[in-house]
């Protein structure tokens, strides 16, 4: 061919340059295309039969795993899930073979797995650490929101390319919502698990009539409370977790430390605005929020510091020296925070208006020195 075809890439280029002959060629190319785009949508709607069918045969067995942790309907289900896509990427169009099986196979797990799930939860029975049945389903949940996001790197991966991109952007969207719609039912389970774990007893019978002006009190109660914090909030934690250890997840078990943490932390927040407190008295319940706080943070490696972020702080300013103090240390921490004095309900600090509230529990504080600087 000649400069002046050079440059040239369509079909009519080829026929111009060759004939007869390559407008054969060219229509021999779009038959193959059209072949090839065929047989591509063929093998998807073949896999996703066969995905409907591998997943509702893993979702109608009650089996554990090796380890009796995790439903095994949760390796199954999204063990056809990948295989059925990796297949599909294989193809030589994998855009249009692959791409469009992504929203096929996010509704086969959310009408399998995840409503599997969600049926097993609401007939497993009371949220109790001694429930087996409760505790599989809790794990399969937390497992199935780990693979969601597995599964989602894979669709990016194998979708990342070309003309399939934007289809891949808009899958990965989908199976983060899924993966999320796991986590949340993961964590509403933990919830409901980690109320039957709080020390009842010691809140209701304890800690709420608990007087906290100990300096007129004396020495033996201060330690008599001490030791009942030990019996009645320590070690029913620490037996609890201990036996829970083994038979939830980590990732589980991490759910579990917060959903404690934070209503624990709420609990104590809310009792002790209605107390008064005296050097001493917050003294020890400044001792109590941080043994308690650290108790939890040894079973996992989850943070609980915003869990008790909020109770930390009123138990840090019940403890200034004085009301100049507390107020200094406050405006330090909101410049730190760059709130300009949020916080509030919902958050991890407390507003300014709290402070105060808190501040005004000391019995040693004057109430008019406290509205007059915060």
């Amino acid at each position: 061919g000649g400069s002046g075809g050079a440059g040239g890439s369509g079909e009519g280029d080829e026929g111009a340059l060759y004939g007869e002959g390559g407008r054969l060629l060219g229509a021999g190319r779009r038959r193959l295309r059209e072949c090839a785009r065929g047989v591509a949508e063929a093998l998807r709607g073949g896999e996703g039969v066969y995905l409907g069918r591998a997943v509702g045969i893993a979702c109608s067995g009650d089996e554990l795993e090796e380890e009796g942790l995790v439903l095994a309907l949760v390796d199954g289900s999204f063990f056809a899930a990948l295989r059925a896509f990796t297949r599909a990427t294989r193809t030589a169009l994998p855009d249009v073979a692959a791409a469009p099986l992504v929203p096929r196979l996010c509704e086969a797990l959310e009408r399998g797995p995840l409503a599997t799930l969600r049926l097993r939860m609401r007939n497993a029975g009371a949220a109790a650490a001694d429930n087996d049945s409760f505790l599989a389903v809790a794990n399969s949940l937390s497992c199935a929101g780990s693979y969601a996001r597995r599964l989602r790197d894979v669709v990016t991966n194998g979708l990342g390319d070309g003309h399939a991109a934007p289809r891949a952007r808009w899958s990965v969207g989908r199976l983060d919502a899924l993966a999320s719609r796991f986590d949340e039912a993961a964590a509403d389970a933990m919830r409901s698990l980690g109320g039957s774990l709080l020390p009842a007893a010691w809140l209701l019978l304890e800690f709420d009539p608990a007087d906290y002006r100990l300096l007129r009190a004396g020495e033996a109660a201060e330690a008599t409370a001490r030791a009942v914090f030990e019996r009645g909030v320590l070690q029913p934690l620490a037996v609890s977790f201990a036996a829970l250890r083994s038979s939830l997840r980590p990732e589980a078990l991490e759910l579990l430390v917060h959903a404690v943490g934070a209503a624990l932390g709420a609990r104590l927040e809310a009792g002790a605005f209605a107390k008064r407190f005296d050097e001493l008295g917050a003294m020890l319940f400044s001792e109590q929020v941080r043994r308690v706080s650290d108790a939890l943070s040894a079973v996992s490696s989850a943070p609980v510091r915003n869990d008790f972020g909020r109770v930390t702080q009123l138990a840090f300013l019940l403890n200034a020296s004085s009301v100049q103090e507390a107020a200094g240390l406050l405006l330090s921490q909101m410049a730190l925070d760059g709130e300009g004095g949020g916080g509030g309900e919902g958050s991890s600090r407390l507003s300014t208006r709290e402070a105060g509230r808190a501040l005004a529990l000391r019995v040693e504080f004057d109430r008019n020195e406290v509205s007059e600087l915060l």
